[in-house]
């Protein structure tokens, strides 16, 4: 994504007085990106040190594409005393870079209301109901996250759920451009370590829940809170939405010094235990600390869904959304991509698509599922490479215990050999009453589970689902469940 604004001239000595380090020489610079690829004449490049590689290795490209200055840490600076550019010696690379794209783009934060969601599961879910919900009260309404940036009813594909600060503040600066007033954004834990979102200030900040994810970057599950919970603090938010439904939800609200609002069984929002019917919606009873009671209906599954929708209400009230026009809304959201997603196929079985790929969100979909009340559930899933290798025993577990059939076969492996994980999946199974399968191609695995399937049946297809290729080795490859679903059952 290389979304920029229209220019704004600044003066790199000028912007030397935002950032912790020392500026050698002076340019006028129109633009930022930490990308060497997307450098356009006129840019700061910054040059930050990486996992693998130090982005001062890539300067000759950033100043073959335009770039009129460099802004990098002591070791690039180093690379940097035999070439004649202009440069910013930051002792601070990723916090620095957050300060000056939001100056260089004209600090679009502060033209917009801002709503950042975070939590391990319903980010992109909760985003996307007040979208909905925003949209049809006839406000201009710009969404980031997994799904890609929206504005209004435009979208983009995007590499990252929270984008890197540098592309965040362009894409904020289009926003105000384009005429639009409120912003949905998923708060991802690396968002929060890495300084990509340093100097928002959210209006509202919501968290959905906490469960075993991304311990390949955290350690712990206590780091990976912490994490999570700098989004809670005067310094990011005015206000907060946090669902207490477990553990760590009930410690955050705890800690909490924001004015903060709760939902769940034991919140500010009491809420009742949620249903689901087979026309596919969730009814949740929702007593408030006011003494009011008030009833919603959202058009998905789950007994997550109708939480998430239950803070989405709660925040688009703070916005000053009418609570009655917001309960409505609920009832018609726009279908979201790969979330629980209802996908039409010749199947005599209902086929659902869902981006589940973790414990808690596997068992939240397949739970969902059964109990819209359907006959066998089979279930296709597999786990992504190079990520947390932890949670695949405990994926293929819960898969089992809740699911007729299980069909284990390959997600993402990027550079990961696809057998290991799939063993590593098997060896978490210790369902006796469950089918089990082990095919490595995906495809084969949706045809297979399409084949078993009567009517009356459901095929849950998880792991992958807005995904529309599948990496392999460094390379990605065509593959959308969804479209593959639709072709195998033609032929089921």
């Amino acid at each position: 994504m290389d979304l920029r604004p229209v220019k704004i001239n600044s003066a790199l000595s000028e912007l030397a007085t935002l950032v912790s380090g020392s500026c050698k020489g002076d340019a006028t610079v129109t633009g930022i990106t930490h990308d060497s690829r997307l450098v356009r004449p006129g840019d700061l490049y910054v040059a930050l040190p990486g996992a693998n590689t130090h982005g001062i290795e890539f300067v000759d490209q950033a100043m073959s594409n335009g770039a009129v200055a460099i802004a990098t840490d002591s070791k690039g600076y180093e690379v940097l005393e035999t070439k004649a550019l202009p440069c910013l010696v930051l002792n601070d690379a990723r916090k620095d870079m957050a300060k000056l794209a939001a100056t260089i783009y004209g600090h679009p934060e502060t033209k917009l209301k801002i709503v950042g969601v975070t939590g391990t599961n319903g980010k992109t879910t909760t985003t996307h109901m007040l979208r909905s919900m925003f949209l049809d009260s006839g406000a201009h309404v710009g969404v980031i996250g997994t799904l890609g940036t929206f504005l209004d009813l435009d979208s983009m594909s995007t590499a990252r759920t929270t984008p890197e600060s540098t592309d965040l503040y362009a894409v904020l600066a289009v926003m105000v451009e384009r005429g639009i007033t409120l912003v949905f954004m998923e708060v991802s834990s690396h968002a929060l370590e890495l300084n990509r979102v340093l100097g928002l200030q959210f209006d509202v900040a919501i968290f959905t829940n906490l469960t075993q994810d991304h311990l390949d970057f955290h350690s712990t599950m206590e780091h990976y809170f912490a994490a999570k919970a700098k989004l809670f603090t005067s310094s990011f938010a005015k206000t907060a939405v946090v669902c207490v439904d477990d553990d760590w939800g009930k410690k955050l609200f705890a800690q909490i010094e924001i004015p903060a609002i709760s939902i769940g069984t034991t919140g500010d929002w009491k809420t009742q235990l949620a249903n689901s019917n087979s026309a596919g919606f969730t009814t949740q009873e929702i007593q408030r600390s006011d003494g009011s009671q008030i009833s919603i209906a959202v058009n998905m599954l789950g007994s997550y869904n109708a939480m998430n929708a239950s803070c989405a209400l709660a925040a688009s009230e703070i916005l000053g959304l009418p609570l009655a026009q917001g309960i409505e809304s609920l009832g018609n959201i726009r279908a979201i991509p790969g979330r629980l997603e209802n996908v039409k196929t010749a199947s005599p079985a209902a086929v659902f698509v869902d981006y589940a790929h973790t414990p808690d969100a596997v068992a939240t979909a397949l739970k969902a599922i059964s109990d819209s009340g359907v006959g066998q559930l089979i279930t296709v899933i597999g786990c992504g490479g190079d990520r947390d290798a932890m949670k695949r025993p405990i994926m293929g577990r819960v898969a089992a215990q809740l699911s007729n059939v299980v069909i284990i076969t390959d997600d993402n492996p990027r550079s990961e050999d696809p057998a290991k994980i799939r063993r590593e999946m098997m060896a978490g199974i210790d369902s006796k009453s469950t089918k089990v399968f082990e095919i490595d191609n995906r495809r084969e695995a949706i045809a297979m589970a399409l084949r078993m399937a009567q009517p009356g049946d459901a095929v849950a297809i998880l792991g992958k689902g807005h995904e529309t290729g599948q990496e392999i080795n460094g390379e990605i490859f065509p593959f959308d469940d969804r479209l593959v679903a639709a072709q195998e059952s033609e032929l089921a």
